[in-house]
């Protein structure tokens, strides 16, 4: 647990103007509270025995919840949250879990470590455009085999300009929280956790150490987003959710409100990673589309989902043509989506091990013949992992990272650290369920 304090420490001195103040605070709100038990006299003390027994409860409740929980979203901290309740929420995951999983080893999963991959060139391009896809699943996309004609768009690019990538992918993880953090830090097997907190493969760390301008905006709701310490927020530049533009902290907005944000960077002056984190195709679907948005309009389930799916195909055509119009080969425009859905005519559910859960288009485009070139070995592929993706964007930011193989992957379950399982993927073979716990 303390294997980097020498490290911690040499980042937090450049760090005291900043954090300087909220420690002395916190010193300070800790000796108040102490002190209480030392302001009233003993023989008032049983008047306030329930009161400390249900405050101690309800630490003990939190600590055991997140020992046993089985996945990480809703035990960890959220940036929307009240210091109060940040604090709550970050004491009991470090005492319920933290301490105990290093302490005593309890994972049975090897750690997966990776040093900071060495500098070998200069970037491959001046602008990365990542929009980072929610709940899409390719059983939806009409390039694929879908009878609805839900992505024209890139379908038709697809078809026609031999400078795109149009393939599908297994997703890092089954949910947000847990596919996301392994896609932005290049995490390839389970119980990368370490890796992630050091961030020593985290896109925006690796983006900053060549240069580039950090940006993320999303699309959804600030109270949503508990997993930002584990995606990069610490290297990320420029950091817009719909609270800075206005809304409340429980409302997300349209993916479109992402566009403006886009063109108000300056793609010349310097070099630029950018994420569009889109609400995508996250239930309830077409949540923020407007009436006349929804292409499917009988108002099923199954209707406002794919209509959400057209949604993103049309905020990718109006990111295309933003950037071919500037007539400058200089970019490089990704998409993919964190996860899938099962979504039916009669059902539709999220977090399960269908294959429509973790089947996701993954789409690239660029006219910059080295990448290009690069790309090669992942046409070859029938389908992709998003450990490629990753890979590939950190090789082109000029790292020494050999972009990985379609060989074999797996695809994380409930908890990052795949003590509760996870899907094993060969090439040739039916997925796996992996349980390191059952012997």
């Amino acid at each position: 647990m303390f294997k980097e304090i020498g490290e911690v420490s040499h980042v937090g001195i450049t760090m005291l103007d900043r954090v300087g103040p909220p420690v002395i605070y916190s010193l300070l709100e800790t000796i108040i509270f102490i002190s209480a038990l030392f302001i009233y006299p003993t023989k008032k003390v049983s008047k306030y025995c329930i009161s400390d027994i249900l405050f101690i409860c309800l630490f003990l409740y939190l600590f055991g919840r997140s020992f046993y929980s089985t996945q990480e979203l809703g035990v960890t901290s959220n940036p929307a949250y009240s210091r109060v309740k940040s604090n709550f929420f970050s004491i009991g995951n470090f005492i319920g879990k933290v301490i105990p999983y290093e302490t005593f080893n309890l994972s049975q999963v090897k750690d997966y470590l990776h040093p900071t991959p060495s500098i070998i060139s200069s970037p491959d391009v001046k602008n990365i455009i990542f929009i980072m896809g929610e709940s899409l699943s390719s059983k939806h996309v009409d390039y694929f085999g879908y009878e609805r004609e839900t992505m024209p768009f890139i379908r038709q690019l697809a078809n026609e300009n031999p400078n795109v990538l149009l393939k599908e992918a297994y997703s890092a993880g089954l949910m947000t929280a847990i596919s996301v953090p392994a896609l932005f830090n290049a995490i390839p097997r389970p119980n990368g956790l370490k890796q992630i907190m050091k961030g020593d493969t985290n896109f925006f760390k690796l983006a900053k150490l060549q240069g580039f301008d950090t940006h993320f905006y999303t699309a959804q709701p600030e109270r949503a987003m508990m997993i930002m310490s584990i995606m990069g927020k610490s290297w990320m530049n420029h950091q817009i959710t719909p609270t800075q533009l206005g809304l409340s902290p429980e409302q997300g907005m349209n993916d479109h409100k992402l566009f403006p944000l886009l063109q108000k960077i300056d793609l010349d002056k310097q070099k630029n990673f950018i994420v569009l984190h889109q609400r995508g195709s996250h239930s309830p679907y077409a949540e923020y589309l407007k009436e006349e948005d929804k292409i499917f309009k009988d108002g099923s389930p199954l209707d406002n989902y794919d209509s959400t799916v057209y949604n993103t195909d049309q905020l990718i055509q109006k990111v295309y043509n933003y950037l071919e119009k500037r007539g400058k080969d200089d970019y490089i425009l990704i998409y993919t989506s964190d996860h899938g859905q099962f979504v039916t005519k009669n059902h539709y559910n999220q977090g399960t091990t269908v294959e429509d859960q973790y089947i996701v288009p993954t789409f690239i485009y660029t006219k910059i013949d080295r990448i290009n070139q690069k790309l090669k070995v992942l046409h070859q592929c029938k389908r992709l992992f998003h450990q490629q993706l990753s890979t590939l964007i950190i090789n082109i930011m000029g790292f020494d990272m050999p972009i990985s193989s379609c060989e074999k992957g797996v695809i994380n379950s409930g908890m990052i650290t795949g003590d509760y399982g996870y899907l094993s993927i060969e090439k040739n073979n039916p997925p796996a369920f992996i349980n390191p716990n059952r012997k």
